[in-house]
């Protein structure tokens, strides 16, 4: 390796054609003293080829031992050089830079020594975040979400990883924003080192939630009631099936199919109705009523109505046909 031992005088600088150098040479007079003893130099710096650096910027203190009196190691030690290069990579500069960043520091005395190689290599100390450890922080968060559940990550994909600084590793995301109504996973993921954010990774996947869903062994028309004795329970994947599932077989007893249903379907919220209250041909009790005033008549209904539903009923008095609401068996409210 090719080491220069030289004095550096910050007075005197020259220039030359070749660009700008620093004059190595010895001057007589500050090395020895009138007895002719050599002098010992009140500032050495030897620097380093390769040196591992933590921070984001380089200092001479993280290149070079630094041998000074007091105040003057401090302040030379904090002289910046640069930057760092990123979390795990090299880069380098030649001695010149070196030499240019002691000269500007007007303090420095003329008796100091340096000895440096002609390209000095710098790398970042760096660490990994690994895609399972992603992944545990994950399965951590979806514990809090589905603690009652059971579930299944059934996919997982980490984009944008990389080296990082070394320090105090935290990962956030907010886990009320991980999962979608339909069980898939696409969020941004924090990367925060000793309490600064370094990164923002993306998460994507899709997970599985398993509840038990009633199923019919039959099938079964529109309009026909489904007995207890004719489902049973299988676990589905409840994030595919909306939210119309039936879990209780209490939610559809004595209800009546709006649509047929096969054999093995599992059964959905949506395709069951109440029984009609009025059925089509009924005498019904038709009711008009205001703040001041009640009327009550007769009339036959048109069409089946359950509860809360409107119907179209005719008044046996006047022959008309009036809209209104099934209140009760056999009675209709007329809606204004």
């Amino acid at each position: 390796m090719d080491m220069s031992f030289f004095k550096l005088n910050i007075k005197p600088i020259l220039f030359s054609v070749i660009g700008i150098i620093l004059v190595q040479q010895v001057w007589l007079n500050g090395l020895f003293a009138g007895d002719g003893k050599i002098l010992e130099p009140d500032i050495k710096i030897s620097v380093k080829e390769t040196s591992l650096i933590k921070n984001s910027h380089v200092f001479l203190k993280d290149i070079a031992r630094i041998s000074a009196n007091g105040f003057l190691k401090e302040a030379l030690g904090k002289i910046e050089l640069g930057s760092s290069p990123k979390p795990g990579k090299i880069k380098s500069f030649d001695k010149r830079k070196l030499l240019s960043a002691l000269r500007a520091q007007r303090y420095l005395p003329e008796n100091i020594i340096i000895e440096s190689p002609d390209r000095i290599y710098v790398k970042r100390q760096s660490q990994v975040i690994t895609k399972k450890d992603i992944r545990q922080f994950v399965e951590n968060s979806l514990l809090y979400i589905f603690r009652d559940k059971e579930y299944q990550l059934t996919r997982f994909n980490v984009h944008g990883l990389e080296p990082y600084p070394p320090g105090k590793i935290r990962l956030w995301s907010d886990p009320n924003h991980m999962v979608d109504k339909n069980g898939r996973l696409s969020f941004l993921l924090d990367v925060i080192i000793d309490g600064a954010k370094v990164d923002r990774v993306s998460v994507s996947g899709a997970m599985a939630v398993y509840e038990n869903v009633i199923h019919t062994t039959k099938a079964y028309a529109k309009g026909e009631t489904i007995s207890k004795e004719n489902v049973y329970y299988e676990k589905d994947n409840v994030l595919t099936l909306g939210d119309n599932f039936i879990k209780a077989f209490g939610e559809i007893d004595g209800k009546i199919l709006k649509s047929g249903v096969r054999k093995g379907d599992y059964l959905k919220l949506r395709n069951f109705t109440d029984p009609p209250m009025v059925h089509k041909g009924d005498i019904v009790t038709l009711v008009a009523k205001s703040d001041t005033l009640l009327i009550t008549t007769s009339a036959i209904s048109k069409e089946d109505g359950a509860k809360n539903e409107m119907i179209k009923v005719e008044n046996l008095n006047s022959g008309k046909l009036v809209r209104g609401i099934v209140k009760g068996k056999s009675k209709v409210e007329v809606v204004f």
